[in-house]
């Protein structure tokens, strides 16, 4: 540590020891937080998504989708 010269070895360790807990503390938290949202139901149905983006931009049968060329004639 800079501006710190003499130290006492137990201090030392124990502020190893506490940030040491501090990162297990905050890893156990992350992988809390992460089981929930892999728990939870997406919010967007990425295949339907898909679906729907496929029949905008290459036209298709399905509603809102760009008329098929043979169509307009």
């Amino acid at each position: 540590m800079e501006g710190v010269k003499d130290m006492h070895p137990h201090i030392g360790y124990s502020l190893a020891r506490i940030k040491i807990e501090e990162q297990l503390q905050y890893a156990e938290r992350e992988r809390l937080a992460q089981a929930v949202r892999k728990d939870r139901p997406r919010s967007i149905d990425i295949a339907r998504l898909g679906e729907r983006l496929r029949v905008r931009l290459f036209g298709g049968p399905a509603l809102g989708g760009r008329p098929m060329a043979g169509a307009a004639a």
